[in-house]
């Protein structure tokens, strides 16, 4: 996506990949060398490499996701026969004319100004468990220590917010 400024504004998870393995193929190549000046500094390179091992197996669970769901999206788009029909199809009336069952995105946000709840966002629910992923969303949001409770907040301030992809 490209905003008002010319600017894009999702991630590139490829890039954020590539950019990581080449950090890491980097403070390997220094932990075999060994030459550290003080064993704070052993240490902090160690830490620090595991730190982005630990990063980049996240990033390729969050990559194998997004692939997986542009893949999903472009077999879709390829069974309606023509590539262009088929996207401008999807852009303009919705993942209900696609061949393929649509999933859904549900998110609980703030009713006076529609800030989504951090971690409450799930992606990839059918829709036979949409209502069932609503309630245990809103039911963590009011739990003790949730996000309601630590902003003197009361449930009736949230809503949930489903997208269908």
């Amino acid at each position: 996506m490209i905003d008002n400024l010319g600017f894009h504004t999702d991630r590139d998870l490829h890039a954020e990949l590539a950019t990581l393995t080449r950090e890491i193929t980097a403070l390997t190549g220094r932990t075999d060398v060994g030459l550290f000046h003080s064993w704070e500094d052993q240490h902090n390179t160690w830490s620090r490499l595991n730190g982005l091992r630990s990063h980049a197996r996240t990033l390729t669970e969050e990559i194998a996701e997004n692939d997986a769901d542009t893949a999903r999206l472009a077999a879709a788009i390829h069974a309606v026969g023509d590539l262009d029909l088929g996207f401008i199809t999807y852009v303009v009336y919705g993942p209900k004319a696609l061949p393929v069952p649509p999933l859904h995105e549900v998110r609980v946000i703030e009713r006076d100004n529609g800030y989504t709840v951090p971690g409450t966002v799930r992606r990839r629910v059918p829709a036979d468990q949409v209502e069932a992923v609503k309630r245990e969303l809103l039911l963590a949001v009011a739990a003790h220590g949730g996000h309601a409770r630590t902003w003197g907040r009361s449930i009736r301030d949230y809503r949930t917010q489903v997208t269908a992809y």
